[in-house]
């Protein structure tokens, strides 16, 4: 009598939880994540106490930051440095708006600080309000302190749309050898 007893309490609680598992399951929902009013690829998932858990990987696209992923010891790390961006002209004068059709010479200067991990190279493109990009420097870095100032070489470009051009400013990072976008400013065609 005994073994049936213990027979039916352990299908019993073999049958509770699958419920159990759902309950537990669907404590947690998705919710939309959105970056300056655009929807992002991955959802975050919101718990029952209220936590609200982002993709870091994605994060840190979006806030300008290298993503580190150690899988041996399960650690992410994010590196927000710290990069302002300014474009100047042939004359050495800054500028951000261009009158449609034009073909400007100019040279991307980048102010970088906080910098807490290594990088290898940095890359500076522009997008056109197509969506085609160019690269405009290539550079390896030799020496990267903490802070450190970066001139891109003279590039000539030819403004033939009205719309927002954008430059990005990307970092190499020397452990997984990815580029990760650090800075970005729109130059304007009208």
């Amino acid at each position: 009598m005994r073994k049936a007893t213990k027979l039916i309490v352990l299908v019993l609680l073999i049958m509770m939880l699958p419920g159990t598992m759902i309950y537990g399951a669907s404590s947690q929902s998705q919710v939309s994540v959105h970056m300056n009013n655009v929807v992002q690829k991955q959802p975050g998932i919101l718990s029952s106490d209220g936590d609200i858990f982002l993709p870091a990987q994605q994060l840190s696209e979006n806030l300008f930051a290298l993503f580190s992923l150690d899988e041996s010891d399960h650690t992410v790390r994010i590196y927000k440095p710290n990069v302002n961006m300014i474009l100047t002209d042939k004359n050495g004068e800054i500028f951000g708006k261009v009158k449609i059709p034009g073909r400007i010479a100019f040279s991307t200067l980048l102010q970088v600080d906080n910098l807490v991990t290594e990088i290898s190279d940095v890359k500076i493109t522009i997008t056109d309000p197509a969506d085609k990009i160019e690269t405009i420097d290539t550079q390896s870095i030799k020496n990267t302190e903490n802070h450190f100032w970066f001139k891109s070489a003279e590039y000539t470009y030819s403004f033939s749309t009205k719309g927002a051009y954008t430059v990005q400013a990307y970092f190499k990072d020397t452990d997984s050898k990815k580029w990760f976008p650090v800075s970005e400013l729109a130059i304007f065609g009208f």
